[in-house]
């Protein structure tokens, strides 16, 4: 009986480990998977839609922009630029393509 028991159990474990590996790999009828975020191409021409002072800020629209299915990048500004003058801080930049969008989004948003 116990052997019965340790046989069933190792049958379910092994069966429950198939069907994680299947669902994982999308092999599964109905399965969803996971797109694998692509890195940004540093060759492409990327363009800057915004600027703020705030990190948090700029975070919050990389993630709006990215559940909208855009790139985009979010960078912190050298501290002066040539003429002297004091930079604010950090921007966001998306390919140079998907700028009209990205600006309609961004305008979009409660201030």
């Amino acid at each position: 009986m116990t052997r019965l028991i340790f046989y069933l159990i190792l049958l379910g474990f092994t069966a429950w480990s198939l069907y994680r590996f299947l669902k994982r790999d999308g092999l599964l009828p109905g399965a969803k998977t996971v797109p694998k975020a692509k890195k940004p191409n540093p060759g492409d021409n990327w363009v800057q839609v915004y600027e703020t002072a705030s990190s948090d800020e700029a975070r919050q629209i990389q993630a709006r922009l990215q559940e909208e299915g855009m790139e985009c990048i979010v960078y912190q500004q050298g501290k002066k630029d040539i003429h002297g003058n004091v930079l604010k801080g950090v921007g966001i930049a998306v390919p140079k393509s998907s700028v009209s969008l990205a600006q309609k989004i961004i305008s979009r948003l409660p201030v």
